[in-house]
């Protein structure tokens, strides 16, 4: 046995060279099993394998008391049925071999000390039939969708699905329904009501994904038989036709915004300005940490993290442009003095579920555009301010191989020299930033 924290002797007695599990049944274990303590060998003399099998066995008790009060989630309900509809019909398979004329295990069973779910599996017994009692349920399949550990899955990702699985069942009228009788009527029906009451042709469209996933994951990971054709495919929504890309901001906007905070300090007064002269998503720049302030080739840079990845294509380096590197060094100072992890105070002090540092933010730019300039049917946000960089660098000459390891991934550029090799020299990175400015957008009337 390894050496370290020693190992948990619960329940477990050593007799002779064998450890064996002993446990005192709790009542409704005891009237079940026709015992008051449990004693079984773990045919084993090893203390690692014995505390393994006791903590197995000691689950399997759990779960069997949870069966015998009724207190099963569903899943739970469905797994121990099959299991044991499985169990049985070997057990008659193999007593009819050895005996043809013998009895049926029907005969000789005592079903009355079975619990409620074994009997149900017994009556079962030999066939594929499933009750619904324990058919799969939408409830269940997102349950064990999120548990399993095949797949790690985003925070955003599970609270998004969940949310979908509510929707759908509060549009049902229902706390929970079986996967099987799920009709493409019924996910119609969804679709309408939710883009009637507001939601985008995208964000109904996601709902639909979710619930998709759902249902793949319980007819191919859960084994449910379940009739071809899954119902939340093939809705003709088409969402990216619907999607507008962000306008880019005039000169007007961003000299109007700019005035605007003029007077704000930390993120209120920098936020627009890195925005503005970085590209950087909101999310990207409010989640900056202390550390992400670095030189590169003796430029001074943004290390901008751009997703979850652990492959050096995870961040980009994007060089600060002349009129922000003293604000953004002086904010450094700040932080580092007031012993913040994040460049960004009051973005760090954020604690989202999803952990996120932007949407706080998000909503004040837009209340604060909503405020200093016309829309005039743009669709304008912060976004637009990447919109923008990329839309100068590329009017004052720079090629997209560059932009694109300043800006970071954007549909319509080429990312594949971004993947192959470490990208340009950090000097020519930062010629093309110190292209953005003000003087180089035009004014409306223009």
């Amino acid at each position: 046995m390894a050496r370290g924290k020693p190992a948990d002797t619960r329940h477990l007695r050593m007799r002779g060279n064998v450890w064996f599990v002993q446990k005192r049944l709790s009542p409704t274990l005891a009237q079940h099993l026709g015992k008051k303590m449990l004693q079984q060998s773990t045919q084993t003399g090893d203390l690692d394998d014995a505390c393994r099998i006791r903590d197995r066995l000691l689950v399997e008790l759990s779960e069997l008391e949870a069966s015998l009060t009724g207190e099963l989630c569903q899943a739970k309900r469905r797994g121990l049925f099959l299991a044991a509809r499985e169990r049985f019909t070997e057990a008659d398979q193999e007593l009819r071999s050895n005996d043809p004329d013998g009895p049926y295990l029907l005969e000789v069973i005592e079903a009355e000390k079975l619990s409620e779910i074994e009997q149900d599996a017994l009556r079962y017994m030999g066939t594929t039939e499933t009750p619904e009692t324990y058919r799969l349920t939408l409830k269940a399949a997102l349950e064990d969708w999120l548990h399993s550990p095949l797949i790690e899955r985003k925070h955003s990702t599970r609270l998004k699905n969940s949310h979908a699985v509510q929707l759908f069942l509060d549009n049902l009228g229902t706390e929970d329904a079986a996967l099987v009788t799920m009709t493409r009527k019924q996910v119609r029906e969804f679709t309408t009501d939710q883009l009637s009451i507001g939601k985008t042709k995208q964000t109904v469209a996601n709902y639909l994904s979710g619930l998709s996933a759902l249902w793949r994951h319980a007819e191919y990971t859960m084994e449910e038989p379940l009739p071809t054709g899954n119902p939340f495919k093939g809705h003709s929504l088409n969402p990216k036709a619907t999607v507008k890309s962000y306008d880019q901001f005039t000169r007007d906007d961003v000299e109007a915004i700019f005035k605007a905070t003029e007077g704000d300090d930390g993120i209120f007064y920098l936020l627009p300005r890195l925005g503005f002269y970085t590209g950087a998503r909101l999310e990207e720049l409010c989640s900056l940490k202390t550390t992400d302030i670095i030189q590169q080739q003796g430029v001074w840079c943004l290390s901008v993290r751009e997703g979850k990845g652990k492959n050096s294509n995870a961040t980009r380096d994007v060089p600060l442009h002349s009129a922000i590197k003293p604000l953004v060094l002086e904010q450094l100072k700040q932080a580092q003095t007031a012993g913040s992890e994040y460049l960004f105070p009051e973005a760090g002090a954020t604690n989202r579920t999803d952990g996120k540092k932007g949407p706080k933010f998000s909503q004040w730019f837009s209340r604060l555009t909503g405020k200093t300039i016309p829309k005039e049917g743009r669709k304008i946000g912060f976004h637009s301010f990447r919109t923008t960089a990329i839309t100068i660098m590329l009017g004052a000459g720079f090629q997209e191989q560059l932009v694109v390891w300043v800006t970071g991934h954007e549909r319509g550029l080429t990312t594949a020299s971004k993947v192959y090799h470490r990208g340009p020299d950090f000097k020519a990175r930062l010629k093309a930033v110190e292209a953005i400015k003000a003087e180089a957008l035009l004014k409306p009337d223009s």
